[in-house]
């Protein structure tokens, strides 16, 4: 394994709300929330139960690192045999309060766009991989190479296990970043009746 898996923290459910707090704060001008909300407060109660969903999952059945005890950025990753989570693993991972805020404040606005994308997801990567669900770096740390930190170990280690990496963005910006760890666009789609682009991008399995 990729030495500098050292520098990361593994996160436990112990530390889910720091670490979606600092999810809120990197997603917080991120299309998906912009376009379904537009107004500040509305976003503001969403965005951490919708964030919730990732990292609850991803600590269950998944794995969530982080780039120092001080939570600089957060990074989700799930192997394709637990995503999407069945019903039952769902309710065992993902506490009922968090359910009920999701719909209290509106989220279900935001599950057509979810379905569509977690289609082409299924649709495009039929078979064993790695998906990378979320990767975000507090405003305050961004352009200081934190997501290299959180990319680096990850990818090193699944290029180990000879299988590919596929995440999705709505970002248009975030594209050439993740171009540079290797992943290519295999899909841009628009997402119906949103005015939203769904990147769809592939890091091929590596032969070492």
């Amino acid at each position: 394994m990729d030495s500098s898996f050292d520098n990361l923290v593994k996160l436990d459910k112990s530390c889910i709300k720091p670490a979606v707090d600092v999810l809120v704060k990197a997603f917080w001008n991120y299309p998906l929330f912009l376009h379904y909300f537009p107004n500040e407060q509305q976003r503001a109660n969403i965005a951490p139960y919708f964030l919730s969903f990732s990292v609850f999952s991803g600590v269950s059945y998944g794995e969530v690192y982080a780039t120092s005890p001080n939570l600089e950025g957060v990074a989700v990753w799930m192997p394709s045999k637990n995503y999407p989570l069945s019903f039952w693993r769902f309710l065992r991972s993902i506490p009922l309060s968090v359910s009920i805020g999701f719909g209290r404040h509106r989220g279900a606005r935001l599950q057509a766009a979810g379905s569509f994308i977690d289609s082409v997801h299924k649709r495009l990567v039929p078979y064993n991989h790695w998906y990378l669900e979320v990767l975000g770096v507090e405003p305050l740390f961004q352009k200081q190479g934190f997501s290299s930190r959180l990319l680096r170990p990850m990818l090193a280690r699944i290029d180990e296990e000879g299988l590919p990496c596929y995440l999705e963005t709505l970002d248009e910006q975030d594209v050439s970043i993740y171009e540079h760890f290797g992943f290519k666009v295999i899909e841009k789609a628009d997402i119906p009746r949103t005015g939203l682009t769904n990147w769809a991008m592939l890091r091929e399995a590596r032969k070492l």
